[in-house]
């Protein structure tokens, strides 16, 4: 393939998109040669981590890209929160209003709004996991412009779904590799409430793991991505976009990595420029690979180092937080207000005392506290007042803005623990005022969506409280019969059959009333077993479950009848109430979910929902192979995280030994159509169906605590 045809900035070429985690490494994206350029704001992004854009910074990021001739795309790529819905739709607003090109999106609710903003390209996220053409048909029904491919396909699954894709691809080609398939992942969330779906990621996989006892070093680390003697294969195989990983990232690794792929299109020596790749890699010592995208699915994890801090992987990030990106780009301009609650705050830091004093007043609430003055070792990591401020200035919090923020010291030093309590206290302080005083979450649905407040209903059908009686069984295949013969009838999900098992299903379940889960990950290759599934369940009269958008396209296609299970779980309302528009006859909570937001979701979703209360649901699904003499071990971390893998459709898939339980809480605040128990896994499931097997103090997993 001739490289003339890669000409630079044509709407037919190949374009090169660069991460951007604060002002410097925009700059530097755009120095080297991007065509285009995606970065978060400070909450609803996959790298919440990161320093990320205000929303006047967002602003002028897209002037500056614009006015170079390259694309601005915004991440709002996380689950969302009813409490965050109003958040998530100001920064719709705000991204049509100071034209952003394109939004990276995960959760369903944004789709309400698809006609709402015909001038954003709506782009379906990683996080989506669109791993077949069936993912992409279904994403391209529901509007969106390109989807981003998961970065475990090969170049010949590439071309498979770009033949019959009708919107555009996107790949990623350098960066870091998850263990598991993206939004497929529960580890960081199980471990400690910090979702990886929502932009917090604490990178478990990356630490040491025991094995049955004996150390294993790092077997679930992945090698780092490097794509580039591949770059002319994706283009002919119809890849519209190649993306670099590395919101977290210094300026000058983004600056490098840009450059590297820029000089490939443009026909320098690929062996070289491997060569130079590979420094890209030594913050953190992991090997490069290009094994996906080969077919090869060995030899892929393990290293000698594995989670960096973030201190080595944005060694400079602090110049982001002020600099002279602020001084060129943003003097004299003023942060639009975007509040979905209409009377903002007012903040006020003081440090003229020997103990820094916070101040915030809302609704005539007046709440102060203090923090420590803490010696700044490291003056490069430290916050001024000022830029603090800034923060609050440029945040929402519960659904409020700030009004006026001020301090009495602009140039005083804060270490990043103190800024990053002062600002949770802050939102904790504004829902609990919000509370006292019966504050309504007021959203804001903009005109011509497919939806409006008055749409956001309980639905009758939920009336079985958290602490009733479950109702519903979740049991794999190789469960089944024993398992059926034993108990009484009760509702059943059939977990990891194939086609060749629903007649056995359809007899053994006489009595009770069976539906069939589709699998959550499914590749190009397993397509047709999927598809052969559906319709051997329509056949039958059995509905089905479906896990994924690809999932959801089969069965739609198939005129069967389907319900929303964990693999298109819910966090707010709003989701579940498109997921209900799309043909779901129930839909499913998100196993992620905190009690506060249970609580939100069954307050106003107007559609039968299923909540999980007891079960080892998948922490990790991997397309990477692992020695075979791992399968049925347990891995265990330094913080005792246990977990056994086994093969599911064709992946390794860890489920915890020890499974969360809610069947001893009480709620009546969470109403459900079904509570389910997810028994896949249990090396016991009759006895654990009938509380024989419980443990004394159940672990609780998010209810107790707020997800991240």
């Amino acid at each position: 393939m001739s490289n003339d045809n890669l000409h630079v900035n044509s709407r037919g070429s190949l374009e090169i998109l660069a991460p951007a985690g604060d002002w410097n490494a925009l700059r530097a994206a755009v120095t080297a040669g991007a065509d285009a350029v995606y970065f978060g704001l400070q909450s609803l992004n996959a790298r919440r981590r990161a320093r990320n854009f205000t929303l006047e910074e967002a602003r002028h990021a897209v002037d500056l890209l614009h006015a170079h001739g390259r694309r601005a795309y915004l991440t709002l790529n996380t689950d969302i929160s009813y409490r965050e819905l109003g958040l998530a739709i100001a920064v719709l607003r705000q991204a049509a209003e100071i034209g952003v090109d394109a939004i990276l999106i995960r959760d369903p609710a944004l789709l309400a709004f698809r006609k709402c903003f015909p001038q954003l390209e709506f782009h379906f996220s990683t996080q989506t996991c669109m791993a077949n053409s069936a993912d992409v048909a279904a994403a391209a029904e529901l509007g969106a412009d390109r989807v981003v491919l998961a970065r475990e396909l090969s170049l010949e699954e590439i071309r498979r779904i770009a033949q019959q894709s009708p919107i555009d691809l996107e790949v990623f080609v350098q960066g870091a590799l998850c263990f598991s398939v993206s939004g497929r992942c529960l580890m960081s969330s199980w471990v400690g409430g910090r979702s990886g779906n929502r932009g917090l990621c604490a990178s478990p996989c990356r630490v040491p793991w025991a094995v049955e006892g004996q150390q294993a070093g790092h077997p679930l680390s992945m090698h780092d991505l490097c794509a580039l003697e591949h770059i002319f294969q994706l283009h002919e195989a119809g890849v519209r976009a190649v993306k670099i990983e590395g919101r977290l990232k210094t300026a000058d690794w983004v600056a490098r990595a840009v450059a590297i792929y820029r000089r490939a299109l443009a026909g320098d020596n690929i062996d070289e420029l491997k060569s130079e790749a590979r420094s890209l890699t030594s913050y953190t010592g992991r090997e490069l690979t290009n094994g996906y995208l080969i077919g090869e699915k060995t030899n892929l994890t393990g290293s000698n180092r594995g989670r960096v801090g973030r201190d080595e992987i944005s060694a400079d990030a602090g110049d982001g937080i002020g600099g002279n990106a602020r001084e060129v780009f943003m003097e004299g301009e003023e942060t639009p207000a975007f509040s979905f609650d209409k009377k903002g705050f007012e903040f006020t830091l003081s440090t003229a005392n020997k103990r820094i004093e916070c101040q915030l007043r809302w609704y005539g609430n007046d709440v102060t506290w203090e923090y420590p003055k803490t010696v700044v070792r490291r003056a490069h990591k430290a916050v001024t007042a000022a830029e603090l401020c800034e923060m609050v200035q440029g945040r929402y919090f519960q659904g409020c803005a700030a009004d006026h923020v001020e301090t009495d010291d602009p140039e005083f030093l804060l270490v990043p623990r103190t800024v990053n309590a002062i600002l949770d206290r802050i939102s904790a302080e504004i829902g609990r005022i919000r509370r006292a005083e019966n504050k309504p979450i007021v959203i804001d649905f903009p005109e011509g969506g497919s939806f409006t407040a008055s749409d956001l209903a309980p639905a009758t059908n939920n009336v079985r409280a958290l602490g009733d009686m479950p109702n519903r069984v979740r049991i794999g295949i190789g469960q089944l019969t024993d398992f059926v013969s034993r108990v009484q009838p009760v509702h059943l999900i059939v977990d990891g059959a194939g086609p060749e098992d629903v007649p056995t299903i359809a007899q053994v379940c006489r009595k009770h009333v069976p539906i069939v889960a589709l699998p959550p990950v499914c590749f190009e290759d397993e397509l047709s077993r999927m598809e052969e599934l559906v319709e051997r369940c329509r056949k039958a009269r059995l509905g089905v479950e479906v896990n994924s958008w690809g999932g959801w396209w089969l069965a739609r296609r198939a005129g069967i009848g389907f319900e929303a299970g964990p693999g298109l779980g819910v966090l707010n309302p709003l989701a579940a109430a498109f997921l209900r528009k799309l043909g779901a006859r129930s839909v499913t909570i998100s196993v992620e979910a905190d009690r506060r937001q249970i609580e939100d979701i069954c307050a106003y979703a107007p559609v039968a929902l299923s909540l999980y209360v007891m079960g080892r649901p998948p922490l990790a699904i991997s397309r990477a192979e692992l020695p075979e003499e791992f399968l049925g071990r347990v891995f265990a971390d330094r913080r005792d995280l246990r977990m056994r893998p086994a093969r599911e459709w064709g992946l390794w898939v860890f489920r915890p030994l020890i499974p969360f339980d809610w069947r001893r809480l009480r709620n009546d605040r969470i109403r459900v159509k079904h509570l389910v128990v997810d028994l896949v896994g249990s090396p016991d499931p009759v006895g654990e169906w009938l509380g024989l097997t419980s443990r004394s103090r159940p672990f609780t997993f998010n209810y107790h605590r707020t997800l991240q």
